[in-house]
């Protein structure tokens, strides 16, 4: 990892729900509204595009844990806003606080961790 990665730094992320991201075409519910699965994957892509660019070539993170709440729904075309925040710092072990908006009504809420890896050496356990 490369220098200059602190605790307090954030990242803001928006998106427009797209059709393909409603809970029915995940199969986590029937209804054709933004997704839990595809809201916790945003909160992740915004935690990681803190970290990506103080990562060596040979490092990635991976996701070791979301504590998230889904509080609102939405529908498709909504504009949601991710604002992750570093808040802790621990070796190789990183935690995000996550939470999303939509007209600054907060509609998920979150603590997330990643763990930054070596590609090869993370990729070498799987076989």
């Amino acid at each position: 990892m490369k220098d200059g990665l602190k605790e307090g730094m954030t990242l803001t992320h928006t998106r427009i729900v797209g059709a393909d991201e409603t809970a029915a075409k995940a199969a986590s519910g029937t209804l054709d509204v933004y997704g839990t699965p595809f809201l916790v994957a945003f909160m992740e892509k915004t935690s990681l595009d803190i970290v990506a660019p103080y990562l060596d070539e040979t490092e990635s993170t991976v996701g070791i844990s979301m504590n998230m709440k889904h509080l609102r729904a939405n529908k498709i075309g909504d504009e949601v806003v991710c604002k992750s925040t570093l808040t802790k710092i621990d070796g190789r072990k990183l935690t995000f606080e996550v939470v999303a908006t939509y007209k600054d009504i907060v509609v998920g809420e979150g603590v997330h961790e990643r763990f930054v890896i070596n590609i090869e050496k993370f990729l070498s356990k799987l076989n």
